[in-house]
């Protein structure tokens, strides 16, 4: 029996001569309410049963490639080409609006600039992989102006029970805020601006930071820490299979007995070609039928001789029955890694579903079978890039609310912010790409 086993001990998997069997963890990855812990007198919910989902969940997806991949995928969709401020001109004969640019020198510069981008990128990141992202407001020394919005690492990152706090702690994973940990206020969740006038009327802004409510995956029913898409392909354990695939490949490459022939001789063969009076011991003769072998399997399999004509012969006594005939027969492989091919493809597919992923944008099909098609063709990319902008809108919008919420508060008014976006497009447009707004 071949066992392999985790540090702790515990058997992951076992394959024997008739069996395979794997140890199935039990990993709690919902939220629980009722565990807490406190910090400065205030009281914060755990993220997950064990106060640790963030590190398990990249944990998970630093294993998963098609996971990662399709992450990082999403993000870089959410991201576009950047964006750029615009005011609401009116509306077309079409009943489209159109947009006028705005020209502020002081917004264009922090738009384009590694503030905002730095910002932007971690925020898709820790809202498209975890599922949350909190977003930082920096104020000045006056308290009367927002410097920039950060957006810190939502793995560090635990919010109050009254949703009024938000301690920041680097160890999460091993223990409890200490009194390295930094405490901010959390803006209302209702009404932010609003309670950012009231905090300035209170001189409670000047020279700090503030919290914006955290933003979350709006598909999640969770109160504190909503969970992220592809938690269901982690909890329905599609995830699980994917990683079982290949070690299970693996082992039966490395343990299985492969054989393409079967080669049957007839004893008076040997004492026909091999006589024992040629030769002066019995050795002699053993490394002789040796070396005979030894050529006529290289003869037979190897890369030199692809396709060719194998000639025998065989001599008939006197009642007919054939002597010295060598039967060759063609070995069945047993180990048939398509249909664990199928099976990942099918894991993979699921992941990326769960995504809302396309998997042809990846060049995820399986010819054949139910997870067939076109998978990679220009049209299929096209089309899975056109959807993915599309259903990637509240996250990009959700993104920006922070943002819109510094200009307004720093007095600058009307500012829509569009994304700017690639696009692909068919020959008969004239063109590879065009730029769309969004």
């Amino acid at each position: 029996m071949d066992i392999i086993f985790n540090k702790e001990g515990t058997p992951l998997m076992f394959q024997g001569a008739k069996s395979y069997g794997s140890t199935i963890k039990d990993t709690v990855v919902a939220e629980e309410l009722l565990s807490t812990f406190t910090h400065g007198k205030v009281e914060y919910a755990y993220w997950g049963g064990n106060n640790r989902y963030p590190d398990d969940a990249l944990a998970i997806v630093g294993k998963t490639g098609v996971l990662s991949t399709a992450l990082n995928y999403k993000c870089r969709c959410c991201y576009g080409q950047g964006v750029l401020p615009v005011t609401v001109a009116g509306i077309d004969e079409n009943n489209r609006e159109t947009f006028a640019p705005v020209n502020d020198r002081e917004i264009l510069t922090y738009l384009r600039g590694y503030s905002f981008r730095n910002y932007h990128t971690q925020s898709f990141r820790d809202l498209i992989k975890l599922g949350n992202c909190f977003p930082v407001l920096v104020f000045n020394l006056a308290g009367d102006k927002v410097l920039r919005v950060d957006a810190v690492n939502a793995r560090h990152c635990r919010l109050s029970v009254d949703k009024k706090k938000l301690v920041l702690f680097g160890n999460f994973a091993q223990t409890f805020p200490d009194e390295n940990a930094i405490v901010l206020d959390v803006l209302d969740e209702n009404d932010p601006f609003l309670h950012l006038q009231i905090l300035k009327r209170q001189g409670r802004l000047k020279g700090r930071s503030v919290a914006f409510p955290r933003i979350r995956n709006y598909f999640s029913n969770n109160d504190y820490y909503a969970a992220p898409d592809w938690d269901t392909a982690w909890r329905s354990g599609w995830i699980e299979v994917a990683h079982k695939i290949p070690v299970f490949l693996k082992k039966t490459y490395k343990n299985a007995m492969s054989l393409m022939w079967h080669i049957q001789i007839p004893d008076t063969f040997w004492e026909i070609r091999f006589p024992k009076e040629n030769f002066q011991s019995a050795a002699e003769r053993e490394n002789a039928i040796n070396k005979y072998l030894d050529d006529f399997e290289e003869n037979l399999t190897s890369e030199e001789n692809p396709a060719k004509s194998l000639i025998t012969g065989f001599s008939t006594n006197e009642s007919g029955k054939a002597e010295e005939k060598w039967v060759i027969e063609r070995l069945e492989n047993n180990i048939k890694a398509e249909d664990r091919l199928s099976t990942s493809a099918a894991a993979n597919s699921e992941i990326l579903f769960s995504l809302m992923v396309n998997p042809s944008v990846l060049g995820a099909g399986l010819p054949g079978g139910p997870y067939s098609g076109s998978a990679g063709s220009g049209s299929d990319i096209r089309e899975g890039l056109l959807v993915s902008l599309i259903l990637n809108y509240i996250e990009k919008q959700q993104v920006l609310d922070p943002i819109e919420l510094m200009f307004e508060f720093n007095g600058v008014s009307d500012v829509e912010l569009m994304y700017r976006n690639i696009i692909l497009t068919t020959l008969d447009k004239g063109k590879s790409t065009e730029e769309k707004l969004s």
